[in-house]
This record gives structure tokens, C-alpha cells and sequence, in this order.
């Protein structure tokens, strides 16, 4: 019987330490991860023989079981680096490589460390890329476009010869016009040969009525007219101009602009300070003080605009400022010099037409006087505003604090159960409160590499398929009901301004 107990207790001892243990998802941030990451990496650098040394880039995935004999299943990334595998030196103490010339890779490790006997056993998979080869930009020629031709060739000759004689009679020129330079020739290869040719011409000393072409005795005059042309012509496969059309542009001769027409029975503005306007307006106050009831006299103010007009005489237009004075008509028999306007007395807006007849001496004028209102105000409503509401909303008290300012406060403030970052704070600080681990980890060191020009396009890189800010929520507080503090309330107050 006891052989039978201890071959029990044998089999049930070896069974349970072949179980293996349960993995467990952690940090890829984590410094246990990072320290089974570093050993796999010292052990990947050991292993090679040539070559550069690679350093951590990314951590991917971790996992790892419970226990002080801890197993640490990990992915991570990793980037060749600047040191050689000859100088002996830690991975943390060099620099990667430009992103142009670095071999990537991607390992899957399983690391077993066990720290009270201070040993690790490392069994990997590790994939690595080339160096993603640079891409050099040639310009290629286009075969069906247009290029620079000499323009001593003799197509180009004949095709100007042709142009100039075509231009020289149907022209409106009197005169003929010679080839004095060419700017610009080009030719596209088509079923044929297309050309745009661009040329300076110049009259000469021929006329048409004299010459019907260009002669030997035809030259150009110093003050002849220049005109730019642009011919455009098609020759077929048999060398045979087929079709020539050209266009020039002269420039356009200065004109001069006729004399501006006097209009002498138009009325003419005159200034506002002239002697004469000074007598026609104390001969226009007389009539009007003569001719209205009010009991004190009117004298004139300011002159805003005057215009005389010549006719039989002269008609004046006087627009101006009456104002009322504090002489009345009962004290004195006309208004003189001592009669003054007192101060915050409303102007009248006075219009005055005057006609004289100098030879006869006659003054006739005419006035009328009208108060001047002033412009009305609009004042706008304010938003929100009915008449059904009492003026105590209006008025702002800071030590009173509404309902609606309070679920405000309330809901400014995030619980626990409502964060949506992970626990991962606007730096990337930790979050204790975090129920889910952080993957993929942070980089271990930004990647340098040589300014590229901002019209030149980014190349894409692995990080652009991590997931982003946005898309890291946490689908269990996405959808979550909000609590009673984050539901808004709006009163009718809000609606002020």
C-alpha cells in the first residue's frame, strides 16, 4: 500500500509543475518588460558577428506570468544603430541610424528570469528589413512636346519669309515692314513638324503704293513702328510648309486727351468766405426777420456751400446756419452788430436764392429756414430679451449660485468611471487608476533625419498605422450613460448675454 501512496503522490506533483501558468497582458512600459526587452537585446547583439548594433525602438505586446519565476512574453521593434558590433558598448548608448540608411526589425521573445538566482534564458524570433533604398528623380523628355530649335535653320527662314509677306499684304499698313530680330523658335514633333516662332519686325522706307514686296533698297527708319509677332506653321513628312499664321501687336500710341469743355452758364461753387456772400446774407436775414412771427431777430452762422450762376445778373445759392439771437423786436428796430445767438440754441437750416441785376441794383432774395432734427437712434435688442421677463435676471449676483452653474461645476470635474484617456493624462503620465494595460509603449528615442523640403511628399512610416488618440478610447466608458452632475441644465437666464 504505501509503494502505491508515494507513486500517487509522484504523479500528481510532476503533473503540476508540467501546467504551465497562465500569461497575463502587461505594460509595454513597464520597467519588468523593458528589463526582459534589454536582455533579449543584449542577447540578439551577442549572437552577430558583423554588422551594427540594434537598439529598442517600440514595445508591441507584453505578457507575463505571476510569480518571483517570472516568463515575459514580448514583442518589440527594433533599429539599427550607429555602433558597431566591435565596440563592445550597450545598445542604450548609441544613436540610430538616419531612417535612409537603418535595417528594421521585428522580434518575438520569450523571456524566463529568475531573480533570486539572478539568471535568464532568452529564446527568440527576430525579422529584419533592408535599408529602404533612396529613389532618385529623373526628369524625363518629353517626345511630344515643344523644344528650343536653332533659329538659323532653314524651316525657320522660310516659314518668317512666308509670315512677313503674308502680314505686308494684307495688312492696313501703308508701309512695308521688315524682319529685324528673332526671339524664340520651337518645334513639336507631330505627324509632321509643328513650329511657334516669336520675331520683332519694323516699318521701313518702302510703302506699298511704290513696292508690292521687299527689295535690296527697302531699310528701316529710326522712327519707324516696332511690332511683335508670333507665327505659328505646320510642315508635313514631305518637307512641305503646309499652313502659316501669324498675329503682331504694335503698341498702343499715346493719345492726347481733348480740353475739358467750360460751361459757362452752369453755376460755379465759390468760396465760403467770399466779401460778397457776407452782404447777400445780412440782405437775406432782413427779409426773413421782416417775414416771420417770431418775436427775437435770426442772424446767419456758418456758410456750408454756395454756388453762383450767371445769367441776366446772378443767381445765388447759399446753404447756411441761421440762428436765433436774444434781441427781440420789441426792444430793437433792426438787428445789429450786438445782437449775439446764446449758448445750446438749436441752428436752422437755412437756403437762400439770390437774384441780382447789377446794372439796375437790385437784390431779390429768397429764404427758407427749417429747424434741424436730429438723426434717430436705433437702439438694437438685446439677445435673448422678450418683455415677459422681469429685470431681476438681468442683474448679475456673483454670491448666488444657480442650478445651472452648479451642474456645470459638477460636470467640469471627470470621476474615475468616466475617463476616457486610460488613465494616460494630457503628458502621457500614469494613471493609477488605469484598469487596462498601455500597448503599444512609448518609443524609446525619437528618430533623427535630415530636413526635407516642405513641397517634397512625407513617406510613411510604421507609426502612421498605430492607432491614434482618438481611436485609443476606451470602448467600455465610450458609450456609458452620463451621470446625473454631467447632464447640462439650461435655465431661462442663459439665454442673456
Amino acid at each position: 500500500m504505501k509503494p502505491f501512496v508515494v507513486l500517487v503522490l509522484c504523479c500528481s506533483f510532476f503533473s503540476s509543475r508540467a501546467t504551465p501558468l497562465p500569461f497575463e497582458f502587461s505594460d509595454c512600459d513597464d520597467p519588468d518588460v523593458l528589463e526582459a526587452v534589454d536582455t533579449a537585446l543584449k542577447k540578439y547583439n551577442g549572437d552577430r558577428t558583423t554588422g551594427n548594433q540594434f537598439a529598442l525602438y517600440m514595445v508591441m505586446e507584453a505578457k507575463r506570468t505571476a510569480g518571483p519565476d517570472t516568463q515575459f512574453y514580448v514583442k518589440y521593434r527594433m533599429r539599427e544603430t550607429t555602433c558597431a558590433i566591435e565596440e563592445n558598448k550597450h545598445w542604450n548608448d548609441c544613436d540610430y541610424k538616419v531612417p535612409a540608411e537603418a535595417e528594421t526589425g521585428e522580434c518575438t521573445a520569450r523571456v524566463h528570469i529568475n531573480k533570486a538566482e539572478k539568471t535568464s534564458n532568452v529564446s527568440q524570433d527576430c525579422k529584419t528589413d533592408p535599408a529602404m533604398t533612396k529613389i532618385m528623380l529623373t526628369e524625363a523628355v518629353c517626345l511630344g512636346c515643344f523644344h528650343p530649335i536653332s533659329s538659323d535653320s532653314l524651316q525657320v527662314s522660310e516659314i518668317l519669309k512666308q509670315a512677313i509677306q503674308k502680314f505686308n499684304r494684307h495688312s492696313d499698313e501703308a508701309a512695308l515692314f521688315k524682319l529685324v530680330e528673332i526671339k524664340e523658335a520651337k518645334r513639336q514633333v507631330v505627324a509632321g513638324w509643328n513650329y511657334i516662332i516669336k520675331y520683332e519686325i519694323k516699318e521701313t522706307n518702302c510703302s506699298k503704293d511704290q513696292f508690292q514686296d521687299l527689295s535690296p533698297e527697302c531699310k528701316t527708319t529710326s522712327t519707324g513702328r516696332v511690332g511683335n509677332c508670333e507665327a505659328k506653321a505646320y510642315e508635313s513628312l514631305n518637307a512641305q510648309i503646309v499652313d502659316i499664321a501669324s498675329q503682331c501687336k504694335f503698341p498702343v500710341e499715346e493719345t492726347v486727351n481733348p480740353p475739358t469743355l467750360i460751361c459757362a452758364g452752369c453755376p460755379k461753387t465759390i468760396p465760403n468766405d467770399s466779401p460778397e456772400l457776407k452782404e447777400l446774407l445780412k440782405v437775406s436775414m432782413e427779409k426773413y426777420n421782416l417775414e416771420n412771427n417770431d418775436d427775437f431777430y435770426y442772424k446767419a452762422g456758418e456758410i456750408e456751400k454756395a454756388t453762383v450762376q450767371v445769367v441776366a445778373g446772378k443767381n445765388y445759392h447759399i446753404t447756411f446756419a441761421g440762428k436765433k439771437t436774444n434781441c427781440s423786436k420789441k426792444e430793437f428796430e433792426e438787428l445789429n452788430e450786438d445782437c449775439e445767438a446764446p449758448p445750446g440754441s438749436v441752428p436752422l437750416k437755412c437756403e437762400a436764392q439770390i437774384y441780382v441785376i447789377p446794372w439796375q441794383n437790385k437784390t431779390m432774395p429768397r429764404v427758407t429756414c427749417t429747424k434741424e432734427y436730429l438723426p434717430l437712434i436705433l437702439a438694437r435688442r438685446p439677445p435673448g430679451f422678450t418683455p415677459f421677463r422681469s429685470l431681476s435676471l438681468l442683474q448679475h449676483q456673483p454670491d448666488k449660485t444657480t442650478s445651472s452653474d452648479k451642474n456645470e461645476t459638477g460636470s467640469q470635474t471627470p470621476s474615475k468611471e468616466t475617463r476616457k484617456d486610460h488613465g494616460r493624462g494630457p503628458e502621457g503620465e500614469d494613471r493609477s487608476e488605469s484598469p487596462l494595460p498601455r500597448c503599444p509603449g512609448k518609443p524609446w528615442k525619437p528618430i533623427m533625419d535630415l530636413p526635407v523640403p516642405s513641397s517634397f511628399p512625407r513617406e510613411l512610416t510604421d507609426e502612421d498605422l498605430l492607432p491614434s488618440a482618438a481611436e485609443s478610447i476606451n470602448p467600455t466608458t465610450e458609450n456609458s450613460t452620463p451621470t446625473q452632475n454631467e447632464e447640462t441644465s439650461f435655465d431661462l437666464s442663459d439665454a442673456l448675454p
